[in-house]
């Protein structure tokens, strides 16, 4: 479902811009999440994490293409060698955190952690602003690389 879900983002109209299009699937995540908390049976586990996973290749495709936006483009294998590196070491992270109070707590503290961390996610989606970028003088570095001016409105 998350395949389909990512490959479908290109279908979405260019006036729904990668910020407004990272904070929906942020927002999803986090809503999509929520069933976890009342899921008691496996197989009600596999249904939850099946339909969670709409959001999560939206969310990749936006960031990477937020970035790909953000540096300039002699930078841009590095930054995404970061961002790629960053999302791992966070689900390695969330995994071992996850896992000790699944274990400690049981599975409800585990989903309760996972979405509180998609709660502050979303949280963070709606409330950045990133306007440092024009202060860096990367959008302009962008346009004269032939990216679109708007980076990602």
């Amino acid at each position: 479902m998350s395949a389909v879900a990512g490959l479908s983002t290109a279908a979405l109209p260019a006036r729904f811009g990668l910020r407004a299009r990272r904070r929906a699937a942020t927002a999803a995540a986090f809503l999509l999440s929520l069933p976890l908390l009342r899921t008691h049976t496996l197989t009600g586990l596999y249904l939850v994490v099946t339909v969670l996973g709409a959001a999560y290749a939206p969310h990749l495709v936006t960031v990477f293409g937020l970035t790909q936006r953000a540096v300039p483009p002699a930078r841009l294998a590095q930054a995404m060698a970061y961002a790629q590196s960053s999302i791992v070491a966070g689900q390695a992270l969330a995994v071992g955190v996850c896992g000790r109070l699944a274990e400690a707590r049981g599975p409800g503290a585990a989903f309760a952690a996972a979405s509180a961390a998609a709660a502050l996610a979303a949280a963070i989606a709606l409330a950045a602003r990133p306007t440092a970028y024009a202060a860096h003088g990367i959008r302009a570095a962008t346009r004269a690389a032939g990216a679109p001016s708007d980076c990602g409105r």
